[in-house]
This record gives C-alpha cells, structure tokens and sequence, in this order.
C-alpha cells in the first residue's frame, strides 16, 4: 500500500514538473484609445518575471510577439510610447497561447487651427498627419489630435479655394498648440460671351462686385485680371442685349466661363413716303403679314430683337411699291424707308391714249397731205413737156 502510494506521488511530481516546463506564445496588442483605435506602431512591451525583463517593440500593426513565455506565469506587461500615457498591468498566462490587448491613452492633445493670411479661421480643412487622415477643422478652424511630442511630423492640410500645405513640423514635449496658415489660390478667369446664335459679342463690359475689370474682344473673351478663390458678383452688359448676373464662384479648378447673352428689344422705324413726301395710312406689311399702319407722318415704329431679317412692304391706295429686306441690328437706329409709286388715274390713261391718237392722226395727215402736194406739181408740169416734145 504504501509504495503504491509512493508510485502515485511520484507520476504526480514528474506531471507537474513536465507542465512546468511548458511555454507558450505572448501576443500584446497595443492601439490608440481614440475613436478608431488605431494601431500604435513603435511601441516599447516590456514583460517582466521576477527579475527578468522581456522588451519588443510593436510593429506597423501594433503587435510585439513574445515567444518562449513560461505557461501559468505570472507577469508585469509595461508599454511605453511617445506621446502617450505609459500603462503598466500585471498578466497571468493560463491559456495556450495567451493574447493581450493594450489600449494608449494620448497626453495632452495638440491643438492645430487653420487661418488664412488675414488671420482668419478655415472651417472644413483637412488635416493629414505621417500620412494618416487625423479630421477635419471645426468652425473656429480648430482639431485636436494626439501626435507624438518631441519628434518632426509631416503635417499636409488641404482646403477648398486654398493651396496646399505640406511641411515637416517638431512637435515639443510641452507644445499643446500649432497655428498653420494657408494662402488662397489665385488665377485669371476668362469669360467667353456669345449671343443666342453661338456667336462671339465683341465690347461687352464685364462687371465684377459692380466694378467693370474687362472688355470682350472680337472672338467674344474676356480676361480677368488675377483673383482669390471666392464668390463674386459677375454682371455682362452690352447695347442691344439683356444683362446678364450671377453669382459666380472662382477656383482653381474653375473652366473657361461661358456666357450667352439674350437679345432685348430694339425699335424699328418704318418710313412709307412718295417722292419723300409722307403717306398716312399706309398699310405695312412684315413678311407678307400685316403689322401696322402708318400715322399722320407717314411712320409705324414697333420694336423687334436684333438679328431678325425682315422682309418690309407697304401699300396704299393709288400707290404701288417693292419689297425691302432689312436685317435689325443691335445698338443701331433702324430706321427704313419704303418709297412708293403713285399710280396714274383711269382718266389721266384715257387722256393720254387719246392724245397720243391725235399724234398719230396729225402725222397721218401731215405725211398725207405732203404726197398730195407732190402728185399735184408733177401734173401740172407733163403738158409742157409735150409740146415741148412735139416741137
């Protein structure tokens, strides 16, 4: 009985001295505390039993990995990095193999605001730092962020109607504060002005915040002079065209500006005159259709787009006249005349037919009573002739 006892209690030793010497796999772990715990990179494990200390740093994933751990130990887990708030917790390793999470808690953030040249805040700016998208500034042109102190940072920001910035920053160990400023960008719009016909209008005025800065030439562009990314208050005038406005917004990426100007109204005078002598109630005719009718000065005036081609006729009783082909134009007075014909009365046509019959009986007589006279002088003379023949 009692060496099978003997015999238990020594399966039972070399058990427990086989389970002592079995070792295992650490996995620490280690990620920023923030919104989408990151993975720290760089950071110092250190694991410690007794007095012996382990130490690995984390790699890009934020994984140190121990191996050759001591199953069922007990162990203090260190981790350190920049920036941070070390943490220090003590670990049993019960489980084959053992993973440990560590979550960093960042110092005393940095605060980096964003400000134009004039000192002013930029809302809406984002802010990469080592690479890595940290946010986007708040109204007051404010974002904390956890960053490693004592070291250089990449620090890019970008912003709409802004160039980019890029530059390496140090960061102290007491710094809770950076100011980054960023210049607009600037650039010379250029405006094309056309009209309804996809044409270029030459001498339009460009206004910019009510102040004329350019002219079209005669392909119908307009260069600006240099400006700031921004809104600005575009107007286009020019004779003959409805103005044209509107809140534009230049940037950078901005094209060419095209601008198509409607026709206004033009008036269009019409003249129907005899011998340059007016004639009222002159019927006037736009293409065949009945428009008006001229008044007491011989006038119908109307107004009409420019670029229209009209063809402009006119009657009037005991007058007949032809057609005129008038193209309106813009910035023009458009005045036209239509000369008519007076047409000659029915008995004026009866008087002169019969005159032209007494003409033409005058010369029947005249021409008659000459071949009369002719016939009577040869028979007067042939009597002489013969006696003078007989003799």
């Amino acid at each position: 009985m009692i060496k099978h006892t003997l015999a238990v209690l020594f399966l039972l030793f070399l058990l427990c001295g086989s389970v002592s010497a079995v070792s295992t796999t650490l996995t620490v772990n280690v990620f920023d505390n923030n919104a989408n715990y990151d993975a720290v990179s760089g950071a110092s494990v250190v694991i410690t039993k007794g007095t012996v200390s382990n130490t690995l740093y984390t790699d890009v994933n934020g994984v140190a990995q121990f191996s050759g751990v001591e199953y069922e130990g007990v162990y203090t887990l260190s981790v350190f990095k920049s920036g941070y708030i070390s943490q220090t917790k003590t670990i049993t390793i019960s489980t084959m193999p053992r993973s440990e999470s560590v979550y960093l808690v960042s110092e005393t953030p940095v605060s980096i605001k964003i400000t134009d040249e004039n000192g002013a805040a930029i809302s809406g700016a984002v802010i990469t730092i080592d690479g890595k998208e940290e946010g986007m500034t708040n109204g007051a042109g404010l974002l904390h962020v956890s960053i490693g102190k004592g070291a250089y940072h990449l620090i890019a920001v970008s912003a709409d109607s802004y160039d980019p910035y890029s530059s390496s920053q140090y960061i102290g160990t007491d710094q809770t504060s950076l100011t980054l400023t960023l210049d607009k960008s600037e650039f010379t719009p250029l405006i094309l002005i056309y009209n309804e016909e996809k044409l270029p209008i030459s001498g339009a005025a460009v206004y910019i915040n009510q102040k004329i800065v350019s002219y079209s030439d005669t392909y119908g562009r307009a260069q600006l002079p240099t400006y700031s990314s921004g809104t600005y208050a575009l107007k286009i005038e020019k004779n003959g065209y409805v103005s044209y406005e509107q809140q534009i917004q230049f940037s950078a990426d901005t094209p060419d500006i095209i601008v198509e100007l409607n026709y206004s109204v033009v008036p269009l005078i019409i003249s129907v005159t005899t011998h340059e002598k007016p004639i009222q109630g002159a019927i006037v005719y736009f293409d065949g259709t009945v428009k008006g009718i001229t008044s007491v000065n011989g006038t119908y005036t109307t107004t009409v787009t420019p670029g229209t081609t009209l063809v402009l006729s006119a009657s009037a009783d005991g007058y007949t006249g032809a057609d005129v082909t008038y193209l309106v134009l813009a910035g023009s007075d458009n005045k036209v005349t239509i000369s008519l014909s007076e047409n000659l009365p029915t008995t004026m046509i009866g008087l002169a037919a019969l005159g032209v019959i007494i003409v033409i009986l005058i010369l029947i007589l005249i021409v008659t009573g000459k071949k009369r006279r002719g016939n009577k002088s040869g028979k007067s003379k042939s009597p002489v002739s013969g006696r003078r023949d007989s003799l």
